[in-house]
Formats: structure tokens, sequence, C-alpha cells
């Protein structure tokens, strides 16, 4: 096994035996059902950092006690002490001076033992995280994406060679006699090659998005993570991860498929059916658009929590509650921003395998060009790369952020990160 990246020892990943599980849940990352300290226990309250005094050393505020001077009185030292400042020998900020001169209601330096510091995070925060996770994890966040992307791009380019044949050999003449049937069996095929080229793209994402959230996990308490350790976290939840894509896309897809449908219906009672079906058309897109974003931080979840596939989808649900426009706007930036980069990288691979190296199909034999094809592969290896951990990375933490805010997380995780020598 290689070298963990960052620096130091760890015990993470061993059981209560030193057996070596692959990954242990860091403390504080447990469901709801474990609450965060209370007021009673002495720590702050939830959603807030550890900043200020303990508990029982703050100020008491109202009538000072019988017997004692009153505000405002000048207090003087006993005889022998002297008048100003720490005696000698001692220390501002000692237990019973103030603080040195100028430091007056400053805060402590926040707790920042990983990328983020362990407070509710803002939109800078969040991406520049996700890049801090990179750059920080280098080799399992790369390497893995980079697994996962050979193998997809692989097999995408499989079926798109293989859907794309039967538009090569139509014979024009035939479709010039008014038969259909060639062409209608290239559209077929295109269309499942489309669905099959989706679904593996939803398979790839969440795996892919399961094994960057376990280096996330690692990287908020700035704890070692190797390649295989980063796998051995995703492994026992891969089945898991699968199930809860397909799920999801069945959910947002289902919605707005059926709205589709019932609104093309409509669109053949007359007008009145018309203007109907395409209010029930744009109602299904928000539906949709509603439910995807209402359970993106379902993977996150199962990850991190190790629930079931029903009960991630209920806890993404429950963080994403009251503040949904938040998620929908952080997630759709990071879309866009992984979409820029994606079409800059691909770009100069498309060009070179269309251009200067002889097209995308070959006039002499009706095929597709090895060369495009694989310097088209090459590309979307090379993005996926590089993009997609980034994407999954800011989607994990945007599901801590909210853990935050909605559970205290932040308090948990930094009693775990202060325990650990």
């Amino acid at each position: 096994m290689s070298e963990p990246d960052g620096a130091g020892t760890s015990d993470a990943g061993k059981d209560d035996a030193g057996r070596d599980d692959g990954w242990t849940t860091p403390a504080g990352w447990g469901g709801p059902s474990q609450p965060p300290p209370s007021a009673s226990s002495g720590a702050p309250g939830h959603g807030r950092p550890l900043y200020g005094r303990p508990q029982d050393d703050r100020p008491q505020y109202g009538a000072p006690a019988y017997g004692a001077p009153a505000y405002g009185t000048p207090q003087y030292p006993p005889p022998g002490q002297p008048q100003y400042g720490p005696q000698y020998g001692q220390q501002y900020g000692a237990p019973g001076y103030p603080p040195p001169p100028g430091t007056w209601g400053s805060r402590p330096p926040e707790l920042k033992p990983g990328v983020v510091p362990l407070r509710p995070l803002g939109l800078g925060e969040v991406l520049d995280g996700a890049v801090g996770v990179l750059r920080r994890y280098p080799r399992p966040t790369l390497g893995i994406a980079a697994i996962i992307a050979v193998i997809t791009v692989l097999l995408e380019t499989l079926v798109t060679a293989t859907a794309l044949r039967p538009f090569l050999e139509l014979d024009p003449d035939a479709l010039a006699t008014g038969s259909t049937e060639a062409i209608e069996g290239a559209i077929g095929g295109a269309v499942a090659a489309g669905v099959l080229t989706i679904s593996l793209a939803v398979l790839s994402g969440a795996v892919l998005t399961g094994a960057l959230t376990s280096v996330v996990g690692k990287a908020v308490l700035g704890q070692p993570l190797s390649l295989g350790e980063a796998w051995a976290g995703v492994r026992p939840v891969l089945l898991r991860l699968v199930g809860l894509s397909l799920l999801v896309g069945l959910i947002a897809g289902g919605t707005l498929v059926v709205g589709t449908v019932v609104g093309v219906l409509l669109f053949a009672l007359g007008t009145g059916g018309a203007v109907l079906g395409v209010l029930v058309v744009l109602a299904s897109v928000t539906a949709a658009v509603w439910l995807y974003f209402r359970l993106a931080l379902a993977p996150c979840a199962l990850v991190l929590e190790r629930t079931g596939v029903v009960d991630s989808l209920r806890r993404s649900g429950v963080l994403v509650k009251g503040d949904w426009w938040r998620v929908f706007g952080i997630l759709v930036l990071v879309l866009l921003i992984g979409s820029f980069v994606t079409l800059t990288l691909q770009v100069p691979f498309e060009v070179l395998g269309a251009g200067s190296l002889g097209g995308v199909v070959d006039a002499e034999r009706d095929v597709l060009t090895f060369r495009a094809l694989a310097l088209s592969g090459i590309g979307s290896v090379v993005t996926t790369t590089l993009v997609s951990p980034f994407t999954a990375g800011a989607r994990a933490l945007l599901y801590v952020d909210r853990r935050m805010r909605a559970e205290g997380l932040d308090v948990a995780l930094a009693a775990a990160a202060t325990a650990r020598p």
C-alpha cells in the first residue's frame, strides 16, 4: 500500500482490536441520533465554533453580590502590591490578569485542522476547500478519478462506435425509394446507445462521488489518507451508491417524463388542452429540478453516516429543507464552473480529432476514424480526472456545511480534532 498523503500518522481505519478495516467513521460523523453537547456540558451552542472562555468562566451579569462594591467604584490593590499591570514575574493573560494591551475583545484563532475551518462555511470556502482537497490529497482524488474515467470512457467509446455505425451504413438509394426500415433501426440503436451512455455516466458519477466523499471526510479533520484507504472506504457501500443514483434518477427523471407525456397528450385536446399541457410540462420540470436538488446530498449521507438508501434520501431532504435555494445556487455554480473547465480542456482534443488528423469519418470506408475516437476519449479522461474531484468535493463540503448549520456538527468535529494527539 502506498504511503498516505499528508503529514503524520493516524490510527484511523482500525477497529478496537487494531485490525485495519479501511475506514472508520470519524467522531461526529454519525447521524442525528448522536446529539451534540448541550449547554450544561460546557460546550457552545449548535452551529457555533469553540470560541470564548469555558462555560464556568463566563462573566455573570446582574446586580453585585451583597457586600461587594457597587459598579463603578474604584478598586485599589492592597498595600504592598503594584499599582499598575501584573505583578513582577506574571504574564499578560494569566489567571486574574487582563490580556495584553490591544487584544481586548479579540477572538482566538478559528480551528482549521483540515481544508476548511470548523464552522459554517461560505461560498468561497466551499469552492476553495474543494480545490484544497485536490492539492492536499492528489493521489486518492486524482487516482480514483482517473481509474473510473478510463473505464467509463472505454465503455462509452465502444457504445458510441457501435451506435453510429448503422447511420454510416445507410443506403441513400433505399432512402430515396421511401424505405424507412433502415433509418428507424439506426434511430433505435442511437436511442439505446444514448440511454446506455447516460446510465454509465450516472453510475460512474455515483461511484466517484462516494469515493471522494470519503476523502473529504478525512480532509475536513486533516487526517492522512492513501489511495487504497480511500477505495476501501467506498467499497462496502458501492452497490448502495449505484442503487441510490438509479433511484434518484428514477424519481427526478420519472417525474419529468410523466409530466411531459401528459402534457403532450393534452395538446391533442385543442387550444385549452394545449395551454393546460404547457402548464403541466412546466410543473413537471419544476418538480423534477426541486426533487433532484433536494436529494443531492444523499450520496454524502450514505458514505459518511453509513445509512441505507432510503435513509440517505430522507437525510438529504432533512438537511436541504429550509435552505433549498442556497443548495441549488451553490450546486448550479459548481456545475457551471465544472462545465466551463471541461469545455476548455475538451475542445483542443476534439479539434485535433476532427481537423488535422483526417476528420471524424473515414470517407473511404464509411467508419469512424480510430484517431478521432482515441483523441476524444483521451480528452474525456483528462477532463473527468481533473473536474470531477472538484464537483464531488464541493458537494461533500456543502453536506458538511449543512450539518454544521442544522445540527452543530462543527462542535463534534472540533472535539474530535482537539482530542487527537
